[in-house]
C-alpha cells in the first residue's frame, strides 16, 4: 500500500487551468474512455476515438458534460497527448493518443504492478508484459470494459469518496499517510505532520482547498487535527477505507491484466492468413 500510495503521489501532474475543468479523478477516467474507444470500444455502436464518441461515452458514464469533455479534450491536445489520425471519411476526425500520452500511463502502471507484485506474484508477469504493444492494448480495453460496464472503487470505499471528489484529494491523503514514515504501518494510526503550504504546492491547489478539505473530512470523522498544529490523525474509518481502496485496485488491476495476457497471448498464436 505504502508502495503504490508513493508513485500515485511521485508521479501525479497538477495543472491549475485543467483542475478548473475535472478533478484529478476524472481526469483519470476520461483518459481511459479514450483509450477504451481508441482501442475498438464503442459508443453509441461506432468504435474509435472521434470527439463526438468521447462526448457520448462520458456523459453516459457521468463523467462530464459534452461542452467540458471538448474543452478538456483541447488543453490535452494543445499539450501534445492526442492527435489527428490519417482518415478517409472527411465526416469524421478520429483522434489517437499520442506516444507521450501512453508512456505516461504506462509508467503509472509500473509503479502499480510493482507494489502490486508484494502480494500477488503474479503481478510480475504483468509488470513485464508492459514492454507489449498488444498486452496494453488490451489491458486498456479491459480496465475500460470493467468501467463501462459499472465497476467504481468507490463502490468498495465510500468514505473516501469526499476525497476522490476533490482536486487532489486522494493524493493528498496518500502524501498525509506516507508521513507515518516507512518504520511504522500503513496507513499510520498516529498524529503525523501537516503542511498547508507544502500539501498546497506539491498538488497545484490553493491553501483554501486544502483546508476546506482538511474540515470537511474532520467534520465527516475521517480525520483530526492536533494535538499540535501541524499534526492530523487518520481516524478509523479513513485508514479501513485506504485498506479497502488498495484491496479493490489491487485485484481490479490484476484481473483485467491477467485477462488481457490471456488475449495478448492468444491473438500472438493465431496463424496468420
Amino acid at each position: 500500500m505504502r508502495a503504490d500510495a508513493q508513485t500515485t503521489v511521485t508521479l501525479f501532474r497538477g495543472n491549475i487551468l485543467v483542475n478548473t475543468l475535472m478533478n484529478d479523478r476524472a481526469r483519470a477516467l476520461f483518459v481511459l474512455a479514450a483509450f477504451y474507444l481508441h482501442h475498438g470500444g464503442t459508443a453509441e455502436g461506432r468504435p474509435g476515438l472521434t470527439v463526438g464518441a468521447l462526448k457520448d461515452l462520458c456523459v453516459r458514464l457521468g463523467l462530464c458534460s459534452r461542452g467540458r469533455c471538448e474543452a478538456m479534450l483541447a488543453l490535452l491536445r494543445a499539450g501534445g497527448y492526442f492527435a489527428p489520425a490519417p482518415h478517409d471519411d472527411r465526416r469524421r476526425r478520429p483522434l489517437v493518443p499520442t506516444a507521450k500520452l501512453v508512456a505516461l500511463q504506462v509508467e503509472r502502471w509500473r509503479g502499480h504492478f510493482a507494489a502490486i507484485a508484494k502480494v500477488l506474484p503474479e503481478a510480475q508477469r504483468h509488470l513485464a508484459a508492459l514492454d507489449d504493444p498488444a498486452f496494453v492494448r488490451d489491458f486498456m480495453l479491459a480496465l475500460g470494459d470493467g468501467f463501462v460496464g459499472g465497476f467504481r472503487v468507490l463502490t468498495h470505499t465510500p468514505d473516501l469518496a469526499l476525497f476522490a471528489e476533490r482536486n487532489a484529494g486522494i493524493p493528498i491523503l496518500f502524501a498525509l499517510a506516507l508521513e507515518g514514515g516507512e518504520e511504522g504501518p500503513f496507513p499510520p494510526a498516529v498524529p503525523v505532520h501537516l503542511s498547508i503550504n507544502r500539501l498546497a504546492t506539491q498538488f497545484a491547489v490553493s491553501r483554501k482547498h486544502v483546508l476546506t478539505l482538511l474540515r470537511d473530512a474532520e467534520v465527516a470523522g475521517l480525520l483530526v487535527r492536533g494535538p499540535e498544529p501541524d499534526r492530523v490523525m487518520l481516524l478509523p474509518r479513513v485508514r479501513d477505507g485506504l485498506e479497502q481502496f488498495f484491496a479493490a485496485v489491487f485485484l481490479y488491476f490484476s484481473g483485467c491484466a491477467a485477462q488481457a495476457l490471456s488475449t495478448s497471448r492468444a491473438d500472438a498464436a493465431e496463424p496468420v492468413g
